[in-house]
């Protein structure tokens, strides 16, 4: 049987993507000026083009166009009255020609819904031109790309309201940490906000200056975050007359300022909710508990939306990263490489990752200790609230924890209940689920690639089908339930198996790995549910063909399609005759499965991103010795030098060399508690002044309005307190730069002081007590348990790794120094290991130091941390070497992963 999803009964609205084909075909036409500005509009265009030339013609004959080359004796002699009248014409001449040539660049610019280049030496003309030009536009008198929805009854559907998502679609917000400061002064309009009031539960967008000649427009909003740029008028009547922060007024559709806020259709994707009024500037410290509290549901709104698109993608690729960094310190990837990490940061749903593997696991021990089969699932859906399981055919008969929706169509979990499962040797029985995107609800929606039986294929643009065939190679190789896959891929990038080589393999002869599949079919067929509810058999393999197949592979393909679910699944981009479920894919990369009734935001990863997330695994793989100086590591001392002592007794802390935390402040909302945290971070590390605008940039990159941004400051600001003066922590200097006080230490600063003055003791008891000193403050790896979407510019900056390598290099340095004292080198290899949990050389260090303190007994307890600590990472020779020097009789180490 094949599957179907179950109805949908929770909306009444249907989620067919034609649906914002029919609200844009019900869309009135753009809006009308009145019958005046109209006619005034057409006779200055008329007067102008046609009028100034009869004028002239009438007045002074045809235009006085030059026939031959001037003499010398013409260019010296004198000028009489008829010459210098000739000049004049002939300059009104040029100037009437130059503002035809302004009407019709702006012409052709609204024709194709864009904005015109500004040319030389034009100004006034050219912004006669636009008003013109946007005056006989908004009539309807011309008729572009804006009106063609409206005037053709057979007007195509509209692309779904789904904005297309790729790993690099946060990539120019990210660098916006870099150009803030340069934008800072032409971002002062978004400082007068319009109050919220009248905005409470509307989706608002933000107009943004202009970058790099790039002006923000309404075509390209509604492209953006509608789906189809022809719905830029519905913004327009949502907006016309409405003043602006800048007390300004929406007239004219392509006239529109930065920092001025658009009210935007329901169905907006990636646009904050405004949930509650907002101050427009940010009051003083309040003196009542309640001051503020409208502005922190405004934040609210803007800290609890969704992210559409990668985010299981992100998180399975920064697991693996994760896994590749604790094998060595690496390299400084480049700045594109970290701008990717900056992004999938943003990105990533690290908690819905976790949630679906756990209840996936859950679900198999329970129908073990249940005695029920394994429920036939080709679907599933995680968000923040719940997992869900799709089933064909339906079953009511659920285990506990799950209950029974749609009939038992699906089953439901809600993440509350999901806990932490205890392994008890499961196999995650459904490993080629593949998350496939998000959906209009913000669902990650996943298909189980095994419940095709057979080919699935991925038709429409062919660009599109190919990163997201990519994607789902990618995804598969790396999420944490997908262990068991296999996957191999043809027409990606042939270094793409770095990723994951032990999952992931390409291949150039999709002919050649058909035969093999051939020739052991047989062994993926059968039961595979019961099988691995019974522990065996729970392999899968997968096999994604990118560049489509030709003839011969497709008739190849056909020989191994099973009659119902096996443990060999192909993913095709492409059409293939026969595939079992056909996916379909537009240019903007909304993904729909009819079959199946599935409409999602695809994930795609494409060549320019496979290339930036092969830079970082390069990186992170490096095993040269890292020679970066010390100014490129951010080692460079504090301007100025503290002490551990001035650490114990600041007024202020902030940590960042283990957990992230603040010590001292006053007690924080639980809500507010991530948010508040980050701005001091931020500002504690970057001691020189941050302008509000690049903060906002580094803390909110997906953007936020500047009242929100303010409240949240001034919440900091509360938190921070006052000193002793009665002066804020949080100050703001005359340039309008954020600075903390003095008062407020960073164990970042307080480390590499101590370094610098140990580098600097000229004695070696000295330089030994400092660097103990210094390894005190290490608490466990930089940023430590990070929330999930923050600090993204910690990637950007590369701090993590720079923290690292410099704690590495000085636990390194500290042994080498009291070599043949045990004690101290396991104080000093144990802090560092702190960091770099990693790190082999510093587990040498105390393998030996344990030795030397309590014999065997030492190794063995070291050596079971070790194998803890590397799980998944290959042990070096060297490590090998040393455990067979030092206890000979045992093995090397236990199996780790």
């Amino acid at each position: 049987m094949t599957p179907t999803t179950p109805e949908q009964t929770r909306e009444p609205e249907s989620t067919d993507p034609t649906r914002f084909a029919r609200r844009v075909a019900a869309t009135q036409a753009a809006p009308q000026r009145s019958i005046g500005e109209t006619v005034g509009a057409a006779v200055a265009v008329l007067a102008i083009v046609v009028g100034v030339p009869v004028v002239l013609i009438a007045l002074a004959g045809p235009p006085p166009i030059p026939t031959g080359v001037p003499s010398v004796r013409d260019a010296v002699r004198q000028l009489s009255f008829e010459d210098l009248v000739g000049v004049l014409v002939a300059v009104v001449w040029l100037a009437w020609l130059y503002f035809v040539v302004c009407l019709a660049v702006e012409l052709v610019a609204t024709l194709r819904g864009g904005i015109a280049r500004k040319l030389p030496l034009a100004g006034p003309m050219q912004r006669l031109a636009r008003a013109l030009i946007g005056a006989l536009l908004l009539t309807g008198v011309v008729a572009g790309p804006a009106q063609a929805v409206s005037a053709s009854p057979s007007v195509a559907p509209a692309a779904p309201s789904i904005v297309a998502t790729t790993l690099s679609d946060a990539q120019e917000t990210i660098a916006q940490v870099d150009e803030a400061e340069r934008q800072a002064e032409a971002a002062q309009l978004a400082d007068t906000e319009v109050p919220a009031g009248e905005l409470q539960g509307r989706k608002v967008y933000t107009v943004q200056p202009p970058n790099n000649g790039y002006y923000d427009n309404l075509w390209d909003i509604a492209e953006r975050h509608l789906g189809d740029g022809r719905r830029y008028h519905e913004i327009y009547e949502l907006n016309k007359d409405r003043v602006q922060p800048d007390h300004g007024r929406l007239e004219l559709a392509r006239l529109i300022q930065p920092g001025w806020q658009l009210v935007m259709p329901d169905d907006a994707v990636a646009v904050p909710v405004v949930s509650a009024e907002a101050p427009a500037t940010p009051a003083p410290v309040p003196t009542d508990a309640n001051v503020g509290v409208d502005s922190e549901a405004a934040a609210d709104a803007v800290e609890g939306r969704d992210v559409a698109g990668v985010g299981l993608l992100a998180a399975g690729v920064l697991g693996a990263l994760l896994v590749r960094r604790r094998r060595a310190l690496g390299r400084r990837p480049d700045d594109d490489a970290l701008d990717a990490e900056a992004t999938l940061l943003i990105k990533a749903s690290p908690e819905r990752s976790e949630h679906l593997a756990r209840a996936l696991r859950l679900l198999a021990q329970q129908c073990r200790e249940q005695r029920t089969a394994l429920p036939s699932v080709y679907a599933a859906s995680v968000d923040d609230d719940a997992v869900e399981l799709w089933l064909s055919p339906p079953s009511n008969e659920v285990v506990p924890t799950w209950e029974s929706v749609d009939d038992g169509a699906r089953w439901r979990m809600n993440i509350a209940d999901v806990g932490d499962v205890e392994s008890d040797g499961s196999a995650v029985p459904y490993p080629a689920l593949v998350s496939l995107g998000v959906d209009p609800d913000g669902r990650d929606v996943l298909l189980d690639v095994e419940a095709a039986g057979g080919v699935i294929a991925i038709t429409g643009d062919s660009v599109q089908a190919r990163h997201a065939a990519t994607a789902i190679a990618v995804q598969a190789a790396t999420s944490p339930w997908s262990e068991a896959v296999s996957v191999t891929a043809a027409g990606v990038p042939a270094d793409l198996e770095q990723i994951a080589p032990e999952r992931l393999h390409v291949t150039r002869d999709v002919s050649a790995e058909l035969h093999s599949v051939r020739a052991r079919i047989d062994e993926w067929r059968g039961d595979v549910l019961t099988g691995r509810l019974r522990r065996r058999g729970s392999g899968s393999r997968l096999l994604v063909c990118a560049d489509g197949v030709d003839e011969t592979q497709a008739e190849a393909l056909r020989d191994v399609v099973g009659p119902q679910r096996q443990a060999f699944s192909v993913v095709v981009a492409g059409e293939v005759r026969g595939a079992r479920w056909q996916l379909s894919i537009d240019e903007h990369g909304a993904l729909r499965a009819p079959l199946l009734d599935l409409t999602v935001d695809a994930n795609r990863v494409t060549d320019g991103e496979v290339t930036a997330l092969l830079e970082l695994f390069d990186a992170a793989a490096s095993s040269t010795e890292d020679t970066t100086g010390d100014a490129e590591l951010g080692f460079l001392a504090p301007s100025r030098l503290q002490s551990d002592l001035d650490w114990s007794t600041a007024q202020r802390r902030v940590g960042v060399l283990g957990p992230i935390g603040l010590r001292g402040v006053e007690a924080i909302d639980a809500q507010r508690i991530d948010q508040v945290t980050e701005i001091v971070v931020h500002l504690a590390l970057h001691p020189d002044g941050v302008h509000p605008h690049a903060l906002a940039a580094a803390v909110w990159p997906r953007g936020v309005p500047a009242d929100v941004r303010d409240a949240a400051i001034e919440r900091a600001r509360e938190v921070l307190g006052a000193d002793h003066d009665g002066a804020y922590f949080l100050r703001e200097g005359d340039d309008g730069r954020l600075t903390l006080a003095p008062g407020v230490l960073v164990d970042w600063d307080v480390f590499r002081s101590l370094v610098a003055q140990a580098r600097q003791s000229g004695g070696r008891e000295k330089e030994i007590d400092l660097l103990r000193r210094a390894l005190a403050l290490v608490r466990g790896e930089p940023f430590a348990e990070a929330p999930a979407g923050r600090y993204a510019w910690v990637a950007y900056e590369d701090l993590r790794r720079q923290m690292a390598v410099l704690v590495a290099r000085t636990a390194v340095r500290l042994c080498a120094l009291v070599d043949g004292d045990p004690e101290t080198t396991s104080f000093a290899a144990s802090a560092g290991l702190r960091a770099v949990p990693g790190h082999q050389g510093l587990w040498r260090e105390l393998l030996r130091a344990s030795y030397a303190a309590e014999g065997v007994a030492g190794v063995r307890r070291t050596t079971d941390q070790m194998a803890e600590a590397l799980r998944a990472v290959p042990i070096e020779a060297e490590t090998e070497a040393l455990l067979d020097e030092l206890v000979p009789s045992e093995q090397s180490l236990p199996e780790s992963g």
